[in-house]
Parts: C-alpha cells; sequence; structure tokens
C-alpha cells in the first residue's frame, strides 16, 4: 500500500500541466478508500468533527474524479480540470464559498457615479495588472464564508490605490466588510458569511473608508459583530462606479484603469485547473463575485479571455486566477446571452425582479462595478 500511496502522490510534484491528466490516476487501479487517503494527504485537507461520514465523502470524491476524467478525455477541450479541496465536498459547502447575488438594474445609492461611454477608444492588446502591482499578490482564501463580494472589493481598492498613488498599501481588512456592512434589504444574502454585494462593500467604503488587515482581524470563517472600537481607516473611496449592464466597452474601457469587480456563475469552477474556462451554460445563475484584473490571447486554443482573480487560495486553478473565455460581442449568440431564472440567487435584494439578462462567458458582463477616487490617509 506504501508503494502504491507514494505512485498516487508522486504526481503532485508534476508540472501544472501535466497534473491536469496525471490525477484521473489517483483512483485508477487503488481502491477508493485508498485513493480517497491518498487525496486528502496530498491536499492537506483535514475533517476534523466533520458531519458528512467519510462513505459520503468517499462518494463525493468518486463523482469529482469521475467528472475531472470524463472532462479531460475530450481532445477539443481549451482547459484542463482537476482535483482538488472542493472534490470531496458537498453541493451545500460548496455553495457557501460563492455568497454572491445579482443587486439587478434597480440599484440606487447617493454614493454610485455615473459611468461615461467615450467613443474610438483604444484598447490595450492585453492587460494584466496583478503582474503589474504588488497588491495583486494579495491572495486570500475565503473558505467556508460566502466573503467573495469582500473579498473582490477590497482587492480592487487596494490594485486601484496603488495604481494611482505608485505605492502598494498595507493588505487591508475585508474581514471589516464582512462584520460591519449592513444589508437590511437581503442584497446578495443576508450579509457577511451569508453573501452581500460590491456595491454594498463600496457604499460602506465610501462612508467608513477601509482598515488595515493587521488592525482588524477575527475569524474569516464567521460574521462577527462589527468591532467598531478596531476601525482605522487608512484609504478610502470617493464613490463607485456601476457600469452598464451586459455591455462590453464599458468593461473594456473600465479595465484600461483598473481592477473590476464582475459577477460570475461560480457553479461550475470548482474543478478548474488551467487553460481558457468555457464551461458555463449561455442561462448562467450569477452567484459569485471575483476580481478581473485582465485580459489577454491564448494563441494555443485561438481564444481571448478574460484574466480573473478568485477568492479561493493560490491552490486554485492558475496560481490563484483563471482565464474565461471572452466573447468579442455582447449581443445574441456572439455575445453569449442568456436568462438568469434563479431569483434566489440571481437578483438577491428584496423586491427584485424575477429574471435578469446575462451576457458573456459565465455572465461575467452582467454586473460590474468599481471603486472612484481612492484615496490614502
Amino acid at each position: 500500500m506504501k508503494l502504491v500511496l507514494a505512485a498516487v502522490l508522486g504526481a503532485a510534484s508534476a508540472s501544472k500541466l501535466r497534473l491536469g491528466t496525471e490525477r484521473t490516476a489517483e483512483i485508477e487501479g487503488v481502491s477508493l478508500e485508498t485513493a480517497y487517503a491518498a487525496f486528502l494527504e496530498r491536499h492537506g485537507v483535514q475533517r476534523l468533527g466533520d458531519t458528512v461520514s467519510r462513505s459520503e465523502r468517499m462518494a463525493a470524491f468518486a463523482r469529482s474524479h469521475a467528472k475531472v476524467t470524463e472532462h479531460n478525455r475530450k481532445s477539443d477541450r481549451t482547459w484542463t480540470a482537476g482535483l482538488n479541496r472542493f472534490s470531496d465536498q458537498t453541493h451545500e459547502e460548496f455553495g457557501r464559498v460563492l455568497g454572491y447575488r445579482r443587486m439587478g438594474t434597480w440599484w440606487n445609492s447617493t454614493t454610485a457615479a455615473s459611468f461615461i461611454q467615450t467613443d474610438s477608444v483604444q484598447y490595450a492588446e492585453s492587460l494584466d495588472w496583478a503582474s503589474q502591482t504588488q497588491s495583486g499578490k494579495y491572495f486570500i482564501d475565503q473558505r467556508a464564508c460566502g466573503s467573495c463580494w469582500a473579498v473582490a472589493a477590497t482587492g480592487a481598492l487596494e490594485m486601484r490605490a496603488e495604481i494611482a498613488h505608485k505605492k502598494a498599501p498595507s493588505m487591508l481588512s475585508y474581514k471589516e466588510l464582512v462584520d460591519c456592512v449592513e444589508n437590511p434589504q437581503h442584497c446578495g444574502g443576508d450579509g457577511g458569511c451569508g453573501g452581500a454585494t460590491g456595491e454594498l462593500a463600496f457604499q460602506y467604503i465610501s462612508q467608513h473608508g477601509l482598515s488595515a488587515s493587521e488592525s482588524y482581524t477575527g475569524d474569516r470563517e464567521a460574521t462577527e459583530r462589527c468591532k467598531t472600537g478596531s476601525r482605522s481607516a487608512v484609504i478610502k473611496a470617493n464613490s463607485f462606479v456601476k457600469l452598464p449592464v451586459n455591455k462590453l466597452n464599458p468593461l473594456m474601457m473600465a479595465i484600461q484603469h483598473g481592477p473590476v469587480v464582475v459577477s460570475v456563475d461560480g457553479g461550475p469552477w470548482g474543478s478548474y485547473e488551467s487553460g481558457v474556462f468555457n464551461g458555463c451554460r449561455r442561462d448562467a445563475t450569477v452567484n459569485h463575485a471575483v476580481l478581473l484584473v485582465g485580459y489577454g490571447h491564448d494563441a494555443t486554443v485561438n481564444m481571448d479571455y478574460w484574466l480573473v482573480r478568485n477568492s479561493w487560495g493560490e491552490w486554485w486553478g492558475e496560481n490563484g486566477f483563471i482565464r474565461v473565455l471572452r466573447h468579442s460581442s455582447d449581443e445574441g449568440d456572439a455575445g453569449y446571452c442568456g436568462t438568469d431564472y434563479d431569483p434566489k440567487q440571481g437578483v438577491g435584494c428584496d423586491g427584485g425582479p424575477t429574471t435578469l439578462p446575462v451576457c458573456g462567458m459565465c455572465g461575467i458582463l452582467s454586473d460590474s462595478v468599481y471603486p472612484d477616487g481612492v484615496n490614502s490617509f
């Protein structure tokens, strides 16, 4: 058994691209129990005090393995799937790391600035704000808290502050947003780890600013009482800009000046490992907030892509990033448009519309926002 485990775990030292195919061997030729034990050791997964039985865990692991194997056998695939820390989770557990629902086109706020469209703009051929900034390397693993909205908003604030002032700020406290952002209309969930939105985060930041992570701390997997005595703002935004819904050019224009918080259907992302992702349906259910940091073109698969920093840690995807297929239009079939039919996940705020249009792969054009007038203290 030790030899088998060594062979299974040995794939961990392989390159990122090779892992996509070698990981499928983790279960082939060995028992499910042995393969699952190797999986837990390799990915550093601990299930202390687990309320889910080991048999349920192994069944989820086996299903994930089968899906990864089936996908990676496709000769025309543009992205590679792999096993990771999500591979033995239940559907409900994975759902907790999404934590975002759209606010719809009816959002209104005194701190929201209007987006001004400019014609005949020249866009850079490719762009990567993460590699151009020190704060682009401030990775967060949200774990079981649905704080994606807070992590994405904090990342946009950090990187736009560095771009504006030519100096990387201290790592900011997304935890302050989780604890202190009020959500009386249940926009994006119940608030905190229960979900909220980038708009609510930026509204709070425009009013209170945001503290450094070292001064406002706490349990990152729980929503705690707002510690007003620990707040000491080091950065503030004058307002925020909400982009026109499902429009390509405004997003392309906005990203030229810094990262943008975008909303996506993160449900199919769990097994993503590398490549240009194109695995979402047109009728995407928007449920996850992430940080758009750039775009480019992959010559190997001849596809344009959006470069996105996720909030699941560097262990996931391409060292914490995902490249998502970028369409050249925002209309009809060419824009990969559809309808979000899930009002509970797709709208969030009480009294919102029952359906919403979505465009772009995984609905990436559907709801975008960024902070404006970022100032350091």
